[in-house]
């Protein structure tokens, strides 16, 4: 994962939807004091981790509205992988549905 703060964009090369985008919204100081409050509390509620889930959650959630009111075809990434929380998937294409 990147350490900068910002948007990062990676091409996904392979698979059934290639030549998409993956889009994650990065806000590496406030996922670092989220983890390091659940740590160091052994509390998987931590307030710290709550918040920095919360924003990801809003910023997946704008970059879908802005990016679809642009014309593309966008997704929350989970539904192309289940691994990729929190990103967004832009298609290169309208998927076939085969």
């Amino acid at each position: 994962m990147p350490k900068q703060p910002g948007v990062w964009v990676e091409v996904d090369s392979q698979g059934e939807y290639a030549g998409g985008l993956y889009v994650r919204w990065n806000a590496p100081e406030l996922g670092e004091a989220g983890m390091r409050a659940v740590a160091e509390r052994q509390d998987p509620a931590a307030p710290e981790w709550k918040r920095y889930a919360e924003v990801v959650l809003l910023m997946q959630t704008a970059l879908i509205g802005i990016l679809r009111l642009a014309g593309f075809s966008v997704v929350r990434a989970e539904e192309v992988d289940d691994v990729a929380e929190g990103d967004v998937y832009v298609h290169a294409d309208t998927p076939s549905s085969s």
